[in-house]
């Protein structure tokens, strides 16, 4: 049975030996709550976080979800790895579609319209448990994020190729550079090559739209890294070899992006103080599986973040709150 609850962390801690970088540079007030309280979650759980410096490469792949006019929230997720150890990861999931999911399905939240893929979800997601990696989601309020359009000087800033892009797709660009640049910066070490995977969306459907993208992509992850990182690569989901590994990595966080979307409709996501709700008979099927598996962190190798990112008491203010989930 899974649960839900928002918990807002405030208050000093004592300072421990770190995984996150303390020298993450600030460019955005979104962002800098959120690291702040990443900071803040792993002095009271230092284990919170992964050791993914070690590798050579990274892969960040990620997917959003919430794009129903229903939705309340738009949710952002991100799959944080080192590249060279994802191998028992690609010998569970072939596993579970040489047994169950066959005839190279695809994984995705609004795909799971046949018994085979609904039957193969919850191995599917038990065999990401051996990505040694972060899976990084952030809800964002649609009402507050309204409120942040690009003005006219802002939008003329952009690149000339970018100019002509719809506006919600450039602010949903933006949100993704961002939140995926947060997220490289904290974990990552110096010298380590970044390999970002996108789905092949509105941002990324073809390959001019990709190279439009990249520059902005690269230019604030630069903007937010305290350590110079190797060469960075961007590409999407088309580049995947024929062996589904690039597919269904990808699959991972766009099942927890659509699932926390749909969960985010509900009413306990408006308290700021600890709230504990059984979510069962409240969200469908497939999201209570995907947020009951979010609540099985313990001594798996894939780490589990999630945030909500909404309006403070004040218009100068943002309210990021963490949310833990329970499989109990």
């Amino acid at each position: 049975m899974a649960h839900a609850g928002v918990e807002d962390m405030s208050g000093d801690l004592d300072i421990g030996a770190p995984r996150w970088n303390r020298g993450v540079k600030r460019q955005w007030g979104v962002t800098t709550s959120i690291g702040n309280l990443i900071s803040q979650l792993e002095l009271g759980k230092p284990e919170i976080l992964p050791h993914v410096q070690y590798g050579p490469n990274l892969l960040l792949a990620c997917d959003y979800g919430g794009q129903d006019k229903r939705a309340t929230h738009e949710a952002f997720s991100f799959l944080l790895a080192e590249l060279q150890f994802l191998r028992q990861w690609d010998e569970l999931r072939q596993e579970v579609r040489t047994h169950i999911l066959r005839d190279r399905r695809r994984m995705s939240f609004k795909g799971m319209n046949d018994r085979r893929k609904r039957d193969a979800l919850v191995p599917f997601l038990r065999a990401a448990n051996m990505i040694s990696g972060l899976i990084f989601t952030v809800l964002v309020e649609k009402r507050f994020a309204s409120k942040l359009r690009l003005s006219e000087i802002e939008r003329d800033e952009l690149p000339t190729t970018l100019r002509t892009w719809p506006v919600h797709t450039v602010q949903k660009l933006l949100w993704i550079s961002h939140l995926g640049a947060l997220v490289v910066a904290g974990l990552s070490a110096p010298g380590q090559n970044l390999f970002w995977i996108s789905d092949q969306d509105d941002i990324a459907a073809n390959v001019k739209l990709m190279t439009d993208a990249t520059g902005i992509i690269s230019g604030i992850t630069s903007a937010y890294l305290p350590h110079d990182m190797g060469h960075m690569r961007f590409g999407t989901t088309a580049s995947d070899s024929g062996n589904l590994l690039i597919e269904d990595t990808v699959a991972i966080p766009d099942l927890v992006a659509g699932a926390l979307a749909e969960a985010s409709n509900l009413d306990f996501f408006r308290h700021v103080s600890h709230v504990r709700v059984n979510l069962r008979n409240h969200v469908s099927r497939k999201t209570l599986a995907i947020l009951g598996w979010l609540g099985e962190e313990n001594h798996c190798a894939l780490r589990r973040l999630s945030f909500v990112i909404s309006e403070g008491d004040t218009a100068e203010l943002v309210r990021a709150r963490a949310l833990e989930f329970h499989a109990d």
